[in-house]
């Protein structure tokens, strides 16, 4: 998953590219210059915000836009914002107020997050002398020794020229951080003020991410001092570039309380699947990041590329399996005269039908489609076992589907589906249900073996003396009519 601050930074990157004059600001409502810190993007002479929210369930981006807006304008702003939100599978929503919107109108939400920050006990704000910084977590501290006179004219001059970091416990017990990573310095202080210490699992773990992320930094400033960014690199250089930002963002959020036990314990339940130390043949790697000869100083970095280039291989494996699933289905819908539903069945009616209960209608593209496919897989009659498979594959892989074109003839044959199911049949005697309509007597519903007798039955309730002007049709193929009508597959389309 791409890290929140380089989907902030997207963000900044489409507004700046538009043109426009941006205001950013934290989650908790301080302005900022930097656009990873950024989550409120505002734009003054179009009164419009977006923010990109973020909790343990979800990700949202959220245009907000003021009254007499022209929606026309901002086509292709809102497309693009709303096509960065789609392929990161973040919700997508754009609301239109009655005024003009100014940044105090979203202060409820900083200051939610300025209250999350509050229970989470928040690490306090850098002091001291020229040439040691102090940060306090209640009874624990964060010791920042300078290389350089710290100039308090300069902003953020505390947070620059390390040359070591302490740890403190409330017992005054003081250990040395093996890295000049502030972020994880702060993670660390956070751990041992929990009651931990930097040699047990979460703390080796700390220190195992910080030395990572040197190690990869270090890599990839070789690889671009060396012009070795090139065809054959370029998706091994794309994914460092997301493994540091990973690395960062846990980092910065392992110092909150709140983030710290839920990530902790995230990472203790997946300990015995992580393991750096494999024994693998390092030596097609070396060569593809060789100039003349290979720095060795870089071999403390090959097993960290060579971990993300297995990720790499395996994710692009389960993504092509996705895309064929995908096709696998479209050519069996394709292929099929008709599909029968389960007995009992009414897709108009059910409340479990995410095309009738509207639970996923502004959920990104792969959401409604996934949870679409994953309905119609559980209600599929006997006789159709490799078409429910088919659906519940594709359901289930779907989310790693960014093609939007396979998106889109996924939803087109969805589409292309529905018409073609059928009341399952039972015995050659059992009737099935029918709805009858006339233009003047309305609607009547029975079960018969055939239209003809339905229009039958249909006359009889009516006391009309024939079957003319009566339709009879399917229970059925009305109630996919009326699905149609309620869920907008167009919007999947584009």
């Amino acid at each position: 998953m791409i890290s929140s601050e380089s989907i902030s930074e997207k963000i900044f990157k489409i507004l700046k590219g538009h043109g426009y004059t941006v205001e950013m600001f934290t989650a908790e409502g301080s302005y900022t210059v930097d656009p990873e810190e950024g989550r409120r993007f505002y734009l003054p002479e179009q009164f419009i915000m977006i923010n990109f929210d973020e909790n343990d369930s979800k990700r949202e981006i959220k245009m907000s836009v003021s009254a007499g807006t022209d929606m026309d304008s901002i086509k292709s702003l809102r497309q693009q914002i709303k096509d960065l939100a789609n392929s990161n599978i973040i919700e997508f929503t754009l609301k239109q107020f009655t005024k003009n919107i100014e940044p105090k109108d979203f202060d409820f939400e900083a200051q939610k997050a300025r209250d999350m920050n509050t229970v989470n006990e928040a690490i306090s704000a850098p002091y001291g002398s020229t040439k040691s910084s102090y940060q306090k977590l209640e009874n624990a501290r964060l010791i920042i020794k300078h290389k350089n006179k710290v100039d308090e004219e300069s902003r953020g001059a505390r947070s620059r020229n390390i040359q070591s970091i302490y740890i403190e416990n409330s017992d005054g017990e003081r250990y040395r951080f093996p890295s000049n990573n502030l972020a994880g310095g702060r993670a660390m202080l956070r751990h041992v003020k929990e009651g931990g210490t930097p040699y047990d699992e979460w703390g080796s773990h700390i220190i195992e991410q910080c030395r990572e992320l040197k190690k990869l930094k270090e890599f990839k400033r070789y690889s671009e001092k060396n012009n070795l960014v090139n065809e054959e690199t370029d998706d091994i250089l794309e994914a460092i570039n997301n493994r540091i930002s990973e690395i960062r963002e846990k980092l910065h959020k392992s110092k909150g309380g709140r983030n710290y036990s839920l990530m902790k314990e995230a990472y203790l339940e997946s300990l015995q699947e992580q393991s750096i130390e494999e024994e693998t043949d390092l030596t097609e790697l070396r060569d593809m990041f060789t100039v003349k000869r290979f720095e060795e100083t870089l071999d403390d970095a090959l097993p960290y590329v060579n971990k993300l280039v297995s990720e790499m291989q395996a994710i692009r494996e389960r993504d092509n399996f996705a895309q064929e699933s995908l096709t696998s289905l479209i050519n069996a819908i394709a292929a099929a005269d008709s599909v029968e539903l389960r007995k009992g069945v009414d897709l108009s009616n059910d409340p479990e039908n995410p095309m009738v209960n509207n639970t996923v209608k502004n959920a990104p593209m792969q959401a409604q489609l996934g949870a679409v496919m994953e309905y119609l897989a559980t209600v599929m009659g006997g006789s159709e076992n490799d078409m429910s498979v088919l659906l519940s594959r594709a359901s289930d892989l779907i989310d790693h589907v960014d093609d939007k074109a396979m998106l889109s003839k996924t939803a087109k044959a969805l589409v292309d589906l529905l018409p073609k199911l059928k009341t399952t049949m039972g015995e050659g005697s059992e009737d099935k249900p029918y709805i009858c309509v006339h233009a003047k007597k309305g609607k009547y519903e029975c079960h018969a073996k055939s239209s003809y007798e339905a229009a039958k039955k249909a006359a009889e309730h009516w006391k009309l003396k024939s079957t003319a002007g009566i339709d009879a049709h399917l229970a059925v193929e009305e109630a996919v009519e009326r699905v149609l009508e309620n869920y907008d597959f167009n919007k999947l389309f584009s």
